[in-house]
């Protein structure tokens, strides 16, 4: 975590480490960012980042959290507020257009989000993957809580299990809007109702699945 020595930096300088180590470790990853380079690019020394810093772990931390925190606030000014009363699809597809703006807004924080979910070549990954799913399944704990109250979600299914299965979906869904080729076989567009029109069929497949009511088992 920073010094007191970081702390005491007039807001402009602390924001423009944070920025540029921002982009090098969004660039890079964990292992292969250059804290030299960090400093060229902040037009500090590199005795100055370790008296802010005491090493690249504690300034990969930093970054992580403030990057959430970022997210977070945006969170809030944007006031989108999930109530009893929506129904269930307007949560969801609100829910991937508020993801997809902030990822446009903040495009390095989404590539940083993708090392950390996607990466373990950093120390401590498991505290940090902890540390960030906490913030990420904010939402999907009040999708399922909604939609168990209005009976859309059978209440035998296991939170957890429903958290990782949405999640992972919702993010990976996220990924086809900004990552080019990723998948070259499903068309999506850029335009909103292009994207609506996908985010619907997959709210339709999320709820209903794949099945045909059974359990699975064909035999008779």
């Amino acid at each position: 975590m920073p010094t007191k020595t970081f702390v005491l930096l007039h807001k402009k300088k602390q924001d423009l480490i944070f920025q540029t180590a921002l982009e090098e470790f969004a660039e890079h990853g964990y292992t292969q960012a250059s804290t030299n380079t960090i400093c060229k690019k902040a037009g500090i020394s590199k005795g100055s980042m370790f008296q802010y810093f005491p090493n690249k772990e504690d300034l990969f931390v930093f970054v992580v959290r403030r990057a959430l925190k970022e997210i977070t606030y945006m969170y809030k000014v944007e006031n989108i507020t999930y109530s009893d009363s929506m129904e269930l699809k307007e949560i969801f597809i609100s829910a991937c257009f508020q993801m997809i703006r902030f990822y446009e807004k903040l495009p390095n924080h989404y590539r940083l989000y993708l090392r950390v979910n996607y990466e373990v070549d950093y120390p401590d990954w498991r505290t940090i993957r902890r540390y960030v799913n906490k913030y990420v399944t904010a939402v999907t704990t009040k999708f399922i809580e909604i939609g168990r109250k209005k009976s859309v979600i059978k209440s035998d299914i296991r939170t957890d299990l429903a958290q990782f299965f949405i999640n992972n979906m919702l993010f990976r869904l996220v990924e086809l809007f900004f990552i080019p080729g990723l998948n070259p076989s499903l068309n999506i567009g850029q335009d909103s109702e292009s994207r609506k029109s996908l985010l619907e069929s997959v709210y339709k497949m999320l709820l209903r699945g794949m099945g045909g009511g059974t359990d699975g088992n064909d035999s008779n």
